[in-house]
């Protein structure tokens, strides 16, 4: 028959023992003043210092994902819903020609939860300006042309390769287009003028977005020339920049 285990002594640590497992006087040590026990096992300093170090580190590690995990700030920017309302171009306008027609000119958009896209494309036409056409009626130029466009990153950093992509529409513009960076307008900003010399190209990184807006001047059939001069266009085309964004900011 098995005998209950006899109760731990007072000044012993750890479980219940048998009369043949009682600790020998050679196994007691003592602590202090207190009585005798076994030796508890005492964790190394510097095992301490280690867990509080790794705690410290998953906090700082979890910190730093929902950091790196949040929505950038947009600065203001909404989705257009119709960029060519969007884009007034009162200097344009008021330099070159009005819009033709009752409509504002053709616009598209789209959003999702990472990206909105929108693009405006219109013409101008100058007043008194005629486009020329050959000996069978058809036309041989067009009126000059406004193309905007918008991009809104939700997630991503735009700015890193904005640079970049500007610089790598060269081979788009030709070997002889010019490359020169606009002071003063958003936080980045460069004008392109394409080696033919009938278009010009803004665009412009503000925080999260990049817009651009682009003036094509035609070559006139009849006189060989630009229908539109644009040596001075670049002040207009910054001017409309402008308004376009204190707009996507209402």
């Amino acid at each position: 028959m098995i005998s209950e285990p006899e109760m731990v002594p007072e000044g012993h640590f750890g479980a219940a023992e048998f009369p043949s497992q009682r600790p020998s006087s050679d196994d007691l040590v003592a602590v202090d003043d207190e009585p005798a026990g076994m030796r508890r096992p005492r964790r190394p300093a510097w095992l301490w210092a280690l867990g509080g170090a790794a705690v410290a580190s998953a906090v700082w590690a979890g910190g730093l994902y929902v950091y790196g995990t949040a929505d950038p700030d947009l600065g203001g920017y909404r989705t257009s819903r119709n960029l060519c309302l969007d884009a007034e171009l009162k200097a344009l306008t008021a330099a070159i020609g009005e819009r033709p027609g009752d409509e504002p000119g053709s616009a598209w958009g789209s959003t999702h939860r990472t990206l909105d896209e929108a693009v405006c494309y219109t013409d101008l036409e100058p007043e008194g300006y005629e486009i020329p056409v050959d000996e069978d009626g058809n036309e041989v130029g067009s009126l000059p042309s406004v193309s905007v466009g918008y991009t809104l990153h939700k997630k991503t950093d735009p700015g890193p390769e904005f640079e970049g992509s500007v610089k790598a529409q060269r081979d788009t513009f030709g070997e002889q287009s010019v490359i020169r960076r606009v002071d003063g307008l958003g936080e980045q900003a460069f004008v392109l003028r394409d080696s033919d010399g009938v278009g010009v190209h803004l665009e412009v990184l503000d925080g999260q977005a990049v817009l651009t807006l682009s003036l094509t001047s035609y070559w006139d059939g009849d006189s060989g020339e630009p229908a539109v001069d644009l040596s001075d266009i670049e002040p207009l085309l910054a001017e409309d920049m402008r308004a376009l964004i204190v707009m996507l900011k209402n």
